[in-house]
């Protein structure tokens, strides 16, 4: 952007979906979600899209020829980075955020080994290796970072099998069909999207999020049964996640983030009434831990932009103000108010209700 300089948008894949997932159905969907995001600002004639081909599926080709056919430039093609200085740009953006989560790790007290350094993760790095063999040497299980897939770490391992790994959970028997329809033309909106109960047939605008003994299940929220991997098909087809404050300050994505991973991969956007109103010790403690898991890639956060006047704000004026900013950058709304969700249910936002 000449005016305001560049504008990149991060999506991270963690290391146990790369070990046990086939990609290219992640990357997809997932390049799908940043296009339709990005369209809604510009004119396709204006735009050169270029992709570094790693397989691009049919979904993803069928939508970007219709960006095509609106007057696009679209490059689809291998090793892009040689030819496409966006690619490049991009790759070493990439570089750069791996490079910080790299070494927050390797500041991390549980992480380290007396005697040797992590190095910078790669698996041609000595450093790196001498890391991973003295680890393994502790007994201890890999840490989540570890890409266990690898062959450095399975050699480490003396597992001499080639890995199989499956097709991921995205599960759009869950989702509603309108949305599925809307997401596949490049028409992507929170306000389509609705969950299909597979045990009892139900379509809401929200589901149930519960703690339950230190696991996060994501239920229905008419017959209160678990809707299997329904977690890991939001994270991916929509992304962000918009807190109340009640989940801020009852430090519920924290208690998750420590153990179940629920939550894990989600964009958390920081609205300001949300940060001024847990401006208290428990919602300091909660801020700082989400920080701590932004900084070793466990989650993105991102702050929404200070409009002014919070201060002069009631209380349905506050509610409608963080509605109507989770539409407009198409985030889940996570609450555990009842008012609250009835009134983003009306606007048709979707929401995960904590109870």
């Amino acid at each position: 952007m000449k005016e305001k300089g560049l504008y990149y948008y991060l999506e991270k894949i963690p290391p146990w979906h790369v070990d046990k997932f086939n990609l290219n159905k992640i990357m997809d969907v997932v390049y799908q979600r940043i296009l339709s995001n990005f369209m809604r600002h510009f004119q396709a004639a204006d735009c050169r899209i270029v992709v570094d081909d790693y397989g691009v599926g049919e979904n993803l080709r069928r939508y970007l020829r219709s960006l095509e056919n609106a007057g696009a430039d679209v490059e689809i093609i291998p090793q892009a980075d040689e030819r496409y200085l966006e690619v490049r740009v991009a790759s070493l953006i990439a570089k750069r955020e791996r490079e910080k989560i790299i070494e927050a790790i390797g500041k991390n007290d549980e992480f380290r080994i007396e005697g040797c350094n992590i190095g910078s993760g790669n698996a041609g790095d000595k450093e790196t290796i001498n890391w991973l063999k003295n680890w393994k040497k502790t007994g201890k299980p890999w840490p989540w970072f570890v890409k266990q897939s690898y062959k450095t770490v399975r050699e480490i391992d003396g597992r001499l099998t080639e890995v199989e790994k499956i097709d991921p959970p995205l599960r759009e028997d869950i989702l509603s069909e309108d949305f599925i329809k809307e997401f596949e033309v490049g028409r992507y909106s929170i306000t389509t999207l609705s969950i299909i109960c597979p045990s009892c047939g139900e379509r809401s605008k929200a589901a149930l999020v519960t703690l339950d003994e230190d696991q996060t299940n994501g239920r229905c929220i008419n017959c209160k049964k678990p809707i299997k991997d329904i977690n890991f098909t939001l994270r991916y087809h929509c992304g962000a996640l918009l807190p109340d404050s009640n989940i801020i300050t009852g430090g519920f994505l924290g208690k998750d983030l420590e153990k179940s991973k629920f939550f894990e991969g989600f964009t958390i956007l920081l609205h300001p009434i949300v940060k001024k109103e847990c401006d208290t010790r428990g919602g300091k403690k909660e801020f700082g831990r989400l920080a701590e898991f932004a900084s070793i890639g466990r989650i993105r956060l991102e702050e929404i932009p200070k409009a002014g006047g919070l201060e002069e704000l009631i209380r349905l004026e506050r509610d409608e103000k963080i509605i109507e900013d989770a539409l407009k950058y198409n985030a889940i709304l996570i609450t555990g108010d009842k008012t609250m969700k009835a009134s983003a249910q009306a606007k048709d936002l979707f929401c995960l209700h904590v109870n």
